[in-house]
Parts: C-alpha cells; structure tokens; sequence
C-alpha cells in the first residue's frame, strides 16, 4: 500500500512538473485565462483538466503535433475554431515570440476553449469544459443552533480604475454572546472582485454606514481581521475548538473592505457582494484572531527565475506581542501572480520545531487553507520565518510590494487562539526589521505624541516645516533649517526615519503627500552641505564613492521634475 501510495505521489508529481515545463514553451503560458470563471487561470494550458495532466484539448494536440515547440505554422493556427488564431489568444499576435522572452501581450484568452464560452458557436464545442465551483462544506452550519446574516454592499459602482479599495461598517447582531464559526463569500461580480477582509471593530464605532467609499488597506478603528476571502476560496470554517466572538461581549461593527480589480478599467461595472456571516449562541472553548504575518517591502527585478525574500517575527517579537502561548488552527499563504512558493516555519531556541506552511508550487488562484489534525502551539520567544519565492520572466520592469493584483504580496495568515493571550496580531518585517519594534514606543520616540501634529513637542516641527517649504519648488535657507530640526526627531532616524520616508510615497492622502514632498524638497542641499562638511574636515577618503552615487541620483531627479 505505501509502495502504491509513493506511486501516485510520484506520477502526480511528474505529471505536474511537466505540464508547468510546457507553460515556458509558450507565450504566458503560466497566466492564460480561464475561459469561464473570471479572475482564474488555466493552468495545464494543453489539457482538458485546468489544472493539467490527462486528455489533451485542441491545443494540446496541436502542440504536440509541432513537437511541443511555439511554431510560426502553431501560432497561426486557430485550434479552438473560435476565430481567433493562437497567437492572438497568447499575446502573440505576429508570432515572433521565442522561448525565454517577453511577449508583446498578455494573454487574451485561452486558445484551446472556443471563446465566448456559452455562445452559439462555442457550446457545442466545449462540452468537455467544467466549469462548476466547489460547493461550500461545512458541517457546523447545519445544526439547528447556527444562525446566519448576510451582510452585503448595496449596487456600487466600480471606479474605472485597476485597483481599487471600498469598506463599508455593518451592524452585527448585538442580541446575545455569540461565536461567529464560518464565512460564504457572495459573488455578484466576479470580473472585478479580488478579495474580501472582514475587520472587527473597536468601541469607537457605534453606527454602520449606509453606502460604501473609498479607503485604504484598513481603518484606524478596524483592525483586526476576522474573515477572509479571496479568488479560489469558497469560504471559512473555523477549526471545531474556537469561533470568533460578535454579539454583546464581542464586536458589534464590522468593517467589510473590497479590494476591485478593474483590469479593463471598465466604467460600466456595478457590485453589491458581500459575505455570509455564521454565528451560534453555543460558544466553543476559545476566541480565536487571526496573526497576520510577513514582509511589507519587496522589489523583484524582471526577468529573473528566482527572486526570494524572507521575514522574521523575531523571538522579541513574539515576547512582545504574547503574553501566554497561542495555537494555530490554520495558516493561508498569500502572494499575487509571480508568486511561485511559499514557506512559513516555526522557531524554538534556535531549532525548527513546526512546519506552518509548505507550497512549493503556489498558485494565486487556488488558494489553500491548511488545517492541522493538532494545534500548533507558539510561545512567547519564538520564532516565525516566512520566505516567498518569485519568478519574474514575463516582467520588464520592476515588481513592487502593494495593493494591486500586478503589484506582489508575501504574508501568512495564521488563525490562532486563545485570543486573550495575543497583546497584537500583526508581526510582519520591512526589509530586515522588525515592524514590532520600529513601532514600539521609546523613552525618545513616542508615536503617539509624533504623529500628533498639534501636540506642542511637534508642533513647531510639523508648522516649520509647511510654512516655509514648497514642495516642488527652490530649496530655501529657512526650509532647509526646518527640514533638518524635523529629520533630527529620534521617530525619523535610523531605521524608522527611512520606513516612513518609504511609506510617505505610497499614502493616499493629498495633505501627508503634500507634506513629505517638502520634507524632501531640501534632500539635494543637505547632501551636498554634508559632502562639503565631510571634505572640509578632511575626511575625504573615499567620499566620492560614498556620496557621490547619491548626488547623481538626486540630480537626475531633480532634472526630471523640471522638464517631465
């Protein structure tokens, strides 16, 4: 029977590396569209199965008629009698495209499945097409004490831009202590939907909206994540021993956030999803919360194979954030579509102790929740690593950590419990630091007091700074003193000074944007007062090689403000 069993283990292994070796052999192989099922890719391209391996479709068989090799004559030839020829459907329209280089386009549709998929000239041809869901299962919606309530956005519609975040707050029922044990998703627009978060709130928030708007990753008040959904997922069961608590003694608010991925930056679009909440009076033994981990900074270059990155919620983290071991019930990888493997391992005393996740073939659009037959405990001071690999090959240009669908991710997600034993949730890394502790308030650096514009320690500072610099204009003598008492705050040296230099660029708003221009707007004087400074006491060894770089980029910057 084990003989058997590495068999199979074996063949399906076999079967899935080759049908991924063949996705390299054409153009975007590894992101053709499923011809049914909006947001999801076919990944066994040539196969009747989506996901590879057993009978060939019509462009299965064409390509292995040309010896499993992107041909003028394959790229020509419509294979799906759809009208449209191969390399059209591939991004390859005037079948140029070789091996290891980047098409021209993306990959408009598939070119083995007669496209429209229901029309009239197609349905018969598709009759070997599945294109049914997995049905939701889970058997503890069933009993007789679970209620449900449906919570959903009103018809919204879709900004005709590609990325895109709305959050609306919602009412929970407040008549009782209950335990919310499971999640549906409701789909209304599965062209634009990319994932739900379901944040519960604080006490500050005491009234539900009426109409949704727009929003960031998260809102002040609504921070911790107690559901989730995204392409590929049918929902949420939570493990038999936990339930996050709602109701009288839980939250009352939650916030429902959309992230819309518009990649047509269509203006007719509308949405009205949302999710369906299941809750029972029965409690079970523990509250349960979701740690998100990983890491917030990534550049991936193009055209690489293999780019990895890691992240460490370190053992002082962890100190920090618990004050009593958690379990984890489950964990759930998250990266976008260069995202090829994911691992997530735990730490004790300098030893792996636990396996939280293992994908070393991880697909965006198939998403796994990883239950454990035994609870994974963590204790304070340990370890969690993350790494996440990427492949780059089909990119030009550099790949950033963000909220698009053609930006990248690489978090974890791990459903933990007891929840009263977690001070926090969040223990994610920029670049090699901790984000615990560059956020940890010090003798001095207090965040609270910083970020507080009207605080008398930081108004002076903050007014210096807007009264007399403009961003995008001459660097004056006044600003560029003003710039220097704000940057010598101890919350913007080292580490923490460069995380929030990094983070102004990707806020939102016009007034923080506004302010963190003019804080730049002096970076070239100041640099070049510290080259002088350095020179003048003789330390000239090796300046050049130090700052010089620096200069010149800041230079070609400066010359692309005036004339672009």
């Amino acid at each position: 029977m084990l003989t058997r069993a590495c068999f199979c283990f074996c063949l399906l292994f076999a079967v899935t590396l080759g049908f991924k070796s063949f996705q390299h052999k054409i153009p975007n192989g590894d992101s053709v569209p499923h011809p049914c099922k909006p947001n999801y890719l076919w990944h066994g391209v040539g196969h009747e199965n989506e996901l590879g391996g057993g009978s060939r479709n019509p462009f299965g068989r064409d390509f292995d008629a040309a010896g499993k090799t992107w041909t003028v004559e394959l790229c020509r030839k419509d294979s799906d009698g759809d009208g449209r020829t191969n390399g059209e459907e591939l991004g390859d329209p005037n079948c140029i495209w070789r091996e290891n280089a980047i098409p021209d386009k993306n990959a408009f549709s598939h070119p083995g499945v007669c496209e429209p998929y229901d029309s009239d000239l197609c349905r018969s041809k598709n009759t070997w097409v599945q294109c049914q869901k997995e049905e939701f299962k889970c058997d503890a919606i069933d009993s007789p004490d679970v209620k449900n309530v449906t919570i959903r956005y009103p018809v919204t519609s879709v900004p005709s831009q590609e990325t895109t975040y709305f959050c609306m707050t919602f009412e929970l029922p407040q008549d009782g202590d209950y335990q919310m044990i499971a999640t549906k998703p409701v789909i209304d627009n599965e062209y634009v939907m990319h994932h739900i978060l379901l944040y519960g709130c604080g006490e500050s928030v005491t009234k539900a909206d009426t109409v949704p708007s727009s929003c960031g990753m998260g809102l002040s008040d609504c921070q911790t994540v107690i559901g989730a959904w995204a392409v590929g997922a049918n929902g949420e069961c939570s493990h038999k021993d936990v339930g996050f608590r709602i109701g009288q003694n839980g939250f009352k608010y939650v916030m429902m956030q959309f992230h819309w991925n518009n990649y047509e930056r269509r203006s007719d679009y509308n949405d009205s999803s949302g999710m369906t909440l299941y809750y029972t009076p029965n409690r079970r033994p523990n509250d349960a919360g979701i740690m998100i981990i990983g890491q917030t900074f990534l550049e991936i270059p193009p055209r690489k194979e293999h780019v990895e990155t890691t992240s460490v919620c370190t053992a002082d983290d962890t100190r920090m954030i618990l004050q009593g071991p958690v379990y984890v019930t489950r964990a759930f990888n998250h990266m976008h579509y260069l995202g090829r493997e994911q691992y997530i391992d735990l730490y004790r005393n300098g030893a792996k102790v636990a396996t939280l996740t293992n994908e070393p073939d991880y697909s965006y659009d198939r998403p796994r929740f990883i239950e454990y037959a035994e609870s994974i405990q963590i204790f304070p001071g340990d370890e969690i690593r993350t790494r996440c690999v990427f492949k780059s090959t089909t990119k030009s240009v550099t790949t950033f950590q963000g909220d698009a669908t053609s930006d990248e991710m690489c978090f974890g997600f791990l459903t933990v419990h007891p929840l009263s034993n977690a001070r926090s949730l969040q223990c994610s890394s920029w670049k090699n630091a901790s984000m615990v502790s560059l956020f940890q308030s010090s003798d001095d650096c207090d965040w609270r007091v910083f970020g507080n514009a009207s605080h008398p320690d930081m108004a002076p500072l903050y007014q210096g700074v807007y009264m007399h610099c403009r961003p995008l204009g001459q660097c004056l003598e006044e600003c560029k003193e003003a710039v220097k008492r704000f940057r010598s705050h101890p919350c913007m040296t080292g580490t923490r000074g460069e995380y929030i230099m990094w983070n102004a660029g990707n806020v939102r708003t016009f007034e923080a944007l506004s302010f963190y221009s003019k804080v730049r707007s002096c970076d070239l004087e100041i640099l070049r007062e510290q080259l002088l400074t350095q020179t003048t006491n003789g330390d000239d060894t090796n300046v050049g090689a130090r700052v010089l770089p620096k200069l010149s980029a800041l230079l070609v910057a400066a010359f692309l403000a005036l004339f672009l």
